[in-house]
């Protein structure tokens, strides 16, 4: 066999191993079951697992899944607030973790098809740093993207507030007030709002009971204090200005967050923007000087 059929058969296997990932890493079609199951439970209990780790992860194993899924390194609250779940982001772990070592390795073994010098510790090592980078990126990554997206909650949160505090001057329900504030917006954070307002009302519950409860699965202290609000409303107690100064809390500390961000930034682009003056200085300095000491001697 010659060494181009050789390096062909090696990327026809490659092609098949990306093939495989891909397949790994495309979401799964939704279970009717745990869709229902989904809007049925209350918002902070626990929604039963469905174990379809052997479809979405293809050949990988289940209790694989499992042990990781004790593992990830980020909270229930990270999860749900992106509308995830453990076992999307265990497979997500594993898939990146086995590409990263086994790539390497692959690229080794068509170096040593096609002829080429081929050698056993550096793909290894090299597996094995790929590997440490596909299992802790996408931890890191939930992390911040929670991160952002409770920053985004807040900020609906903000307009919420003071949309709650117009409809209950206007309205004499705090019930009313809460759901007619949520159907403002179509954005991910007053969807969620809105529908516990609604599985609220459905089942006859107060709606700051759902709120409540929303803020504790999703981590949003703030929602929290809105439902302690309308909780004390629901008593005759007038809410307005607790309610624009809440809002206006929220407004502060979203701007303090953002001067925050500015800064760090401007501090980062600082860094590089003096290494290329550096840079620039000395590409123009040095020629100048050898050119003055050669002429000297």
């Amino acid at each position: 066999m010659s060494a181009l059929q050789l390096a062909t058969l090696a990327g026809m296997l490659l092609a098949g191993g990306v093939v495989l990932v891909v397949r790994a890493l495309r979401p799964a079609p939704p279970a009717l079951s745990a869709a229902l199951e989904q809007l049925a439970v209350r918002p902070g209990s626990r929604v039963p697992a469905v174990d379809d780790a052997p479809s979405r992860a293809g050949l990988m194993p289940g209790r694989w899944i499992r042990a990781v899924e004790e593992r990830l390194g980020v909270s229930d609250a990270d999860l749900a607030i992106l509308g995830s779940s453990r076992t999307e982001l265990a497979v997500r772990k594993l898939s990146l973790a086995l590409v990263g070592l086994l790539a390497p390795a692959a690229l080794g073994v068509l170096i040593a098809l096609v002829g080429g010098p081929a050698g056993a510790v550096i793909p290894v090592a090299a597996g094995l740093g790929l590997a440490s980078v596909g299992w802790f990126l996408p931890t890191a990554e939930v992390r911040e993207r929670a991160q952002l997206a409770r920053a985004e909650f807040r900020t609906n949160l903000e307009c919420y507030l003071t949309l709650v505090a117009g409809e209950r001057r206007a309205r004499g329900s705090v019930e009313q007030a809460l759901e007619e504030a949520a159907r403002v917006s179509g954005s991910e954070p007053f969807r969620r709002m809105h529908q516990a307002v609604r599985r609220a009302a459905l089942a006859g519950r107060k709606p700051w009971t759902d709120l409540r409860d929303l803020g504790d699965e999703l981590g949003v202290e703030e929602l929290r204090s809105l439902a302690d609000i309308a909780a004390v409303a629901s008593d005759g107690a007038s809410v307005y200005n607790t309610l624009l100064a809440t809002a206006r809390t929220l407004r502060h500390a979203e701007l303090s967050d953002a001067r925050t961000r500015a800064n760090e930034i401007s501090e980062r682009m600082a860094r590089p923007l003096a290494l290329l003056v550096t840079g620039l200085t000395l590409f123009v300095l040095v020629p100048f000087l050898i050119r003055m000491f050669t002429t000297a001697t």
